[in-house]
């Protein structure tokens, strides 16, 4: 009877510690995810490769910019409504070339930088610890806005398995569009001196 009873209990610790290590293991496409830091709105989130600070938002209906020559365009009609993430970004340690970024909903669901504007701020190259400020644009449905977080990977030779990233909420964000046209200026160096002018 012991013999029995021990075993069964054998039995249920070892279904228990299956069912233990299982929950703790890591599916192939979390072990190679990239490595994410979280952050808020107006302070700087700091990654291994890169800080990203989010300094403003706004939301649109039209947009002006410039095209790939550098001429005027617009207002251009968004087709639910821009989105305009004001950001200052600063590569750490190496020249960054390819940093993806995009605009990830409460649900999951995510909305790319549309890949027709040149002065989006995910198309600069960053020099190492010379902060770039300026924007990334998104176009999203106006009904789609929930708890939006701006995400923004270091993805090396377009590659983002364990990349270093960086997601900022955005919350809260006003959804109701602005009258005037959003303006997507080009990004531009922020030194020590900018900074200080600014203040």
């Amino acid at each position: 009877m012991s013999r029995s009873l021990t075993a069964g209990l054998l039995c249920v610790l070892l279904v228990v510690g299956i069912a233990v290590l299982q929950h703790f293991t890591l599916d192939k496409k979390s072990l190679f995810a990239p490595v994410t830091t979280t952050g808020s709105v107006g302070e700087p989130v700091v990654t291994d490769d890169f800080s990203l600070e989010v300094v403003d938002l706004e939301v649109g209906s039209a947009l002006e910019a410039t095209d790939i020559l550098g001429d005027p365009i617009g207002p251009v009609e968004a087709n639910g409504v821009w989105v305009l993430v004001r950001a200052r970004i600063t590569a750490s340690h190496t020249t960054m070339t390819n940093f993806p970024a995009e605009l990830r909903m409460k649900d999951g669901t995510t909305y790319d930088v549309p890949g027709w504007f040149s002065d989006s701020l995910d198309r600069e190259t960053l020099s190492p610890r010379l902060p770039q400020e300026g924007a990334f644009l998104f176009e999203v449905p106006l009904e789609r806005i929930d708890e939006p977080a701006l995400v923004v990977t270091h993805a090396p030779d377009f590659n983002r398995y364990l990349g270093a990233q960086a997601s900022v909420a955005l919350d809260p964000v006003e959804p109701r569009p602005l009258d005037d046209p959003l303006v997507l200026l080009p990004p531009e160096v922020r030194t020590g001196k900018d900074n200080d002018a600014s203040e």
